[in-house]
């Protein structure tokens, strides 16, 4: 039973978190670009029926600005 509720947890915080990701890649997107470049802003199903390699370059982009921004809180907080 252990084993199934650990499964459980690790498949909805790994949604959770791809979902994350991807909206905050769409929104760096959208300011770099002032709002030219048209990325929709998807819903949690549509999200999860797309597996496309924009949303992957999306997500990794959502991925990489979390990822500067705790090296940089650690570099102001040396």
């Amino acid at each position: 039973m252990s084993l199934a509720m650990e499964i459980f947890f690790g498949l909805l915080i790994d949604t959770i978190l791809g979902f994350i990701f991807y909206l905050t890649g769409c929104l760096i997107l959208k300011i770099i670009t002032l709002g030219q470049l048209n990325v929709e802003f998807k819903d949690f199903a549509a999200f999860k029926a797309s597996k496309s390699a924009k949303r992957n370059f999306i997500c990794l982009l959502g991925i990489s600005f979390y990822i500067i921004l705790i090296f940089l809180v650690a570099y102001l907080n040396n």
